[in-house]
């Protein structure tokens, strides 16, 4: 009897603890993708507990796009640039708008005879840089030996002269007699080739007369440089730069 009743109350225990266990089973079971059976790990526990990471959806909205650093770079901005026109309406040019252009005449009035006009660029400071001539008659060119060294040139692609050929730019240094000269001026191209040739040519024959396009270096017996080195570093300044795209800029209508 006894023994009867100690194997009732053991089946019972059992049954009572089994039921106990699937009820607890049924009242939390697991999320898709969650782990069964164990513990979520502790670098789990730690992200879920620090909300710094979470970002609200306002924040979202209001906090501005970051550029793409693999997208186009922004170009630079040009500096601001005048237009100058000489009176006949035939040659112009571009400047920088802190420079300034002032015209001469001849004859007799700071000019020579045979100059109708030239115009003198000047900068921010009121250094004369550089002059434009427009319409000139009965001038030529004296040449004689010389070896020529092209540290710069370009074509200056609205520029045509009387027999159509188009003129360049051009930053020259030419050997006579053991001195150097230094020129940066608008000439035609067969007076920008290196070697021992002669001396060049600034004059170009337009539709209007002649024209001269030069940059105002020291007169003789003072050289514009101490040595070529000197002006190869002038040419990384901002001056050359300015220089060069305004007789790069120089039209002729």
């Amino acid at each position: 009897m006894g023994s009867s009743r100690f194997r009732m109350s053991t089946a019972v225990i059992l049954y009572l603890l089994t039921a106990s266990v699937a009820l607890s089973a049924c009242g939390s079971q697991p999320g898709p993708g969650a782990a069964t059976g164990s513990a979520p790990p502790a670098s789990t526990l730690q992200a879920s507990a620090d909300p710094s990471p979470a970002v609200s959806a306002t924040a979202a909205v209001s906090t501005p796009a970051v550029p793409d650093a693999t997208g186009p770079a922004e170009e630079p901005v040009a500096p601001a640039r005048k237009v100058f026109t000489f009176p006949d309406g035939h040659i112009s040019f571009s400047y920088p708008e802190d420079w300034s252009v002032r015209i001469q005449r001849g004859p007799g009035r700071d000019g020579p005879p045979w100059q109708p006009a030239e115009a003198i660029v000047s900068d921010s400071t009121g250094d004369d840089l550089l002059r434009v001539s427009s319409g000139a008659d009965g001038i030529g060119c004296t040449v004689g030996p010389a070896h020529r060294t092209v540290l710069d040139r370009s074509a200056v692609p609205a520029m045509r002269d009387a027999e159509g050929t188009v003129p360049e730019f051009g930053f020259v240094v030419e050997s006579v007699g053991g001195q150097d000269w230094y020129s940066m001026t608008v000439r035609q191209p067969r007076y920008l080739e290196e070697g021992e040739t002669s001396s060049g040519c600034d004059i170009l024959t337009m539709g209007n007369g002649a024209s001269i396009t030069s940059v105002i270096f020291n007169t003789p017996p003072q050289p514009a440089f101490a040595g070529r080195e000197a002006a190869l570093a002038w040419m990384a300044t901002e001056q050359y730069a300015q220089l060069k795209a305004l007789m790069l800029s120089l039209a002729y209508a």
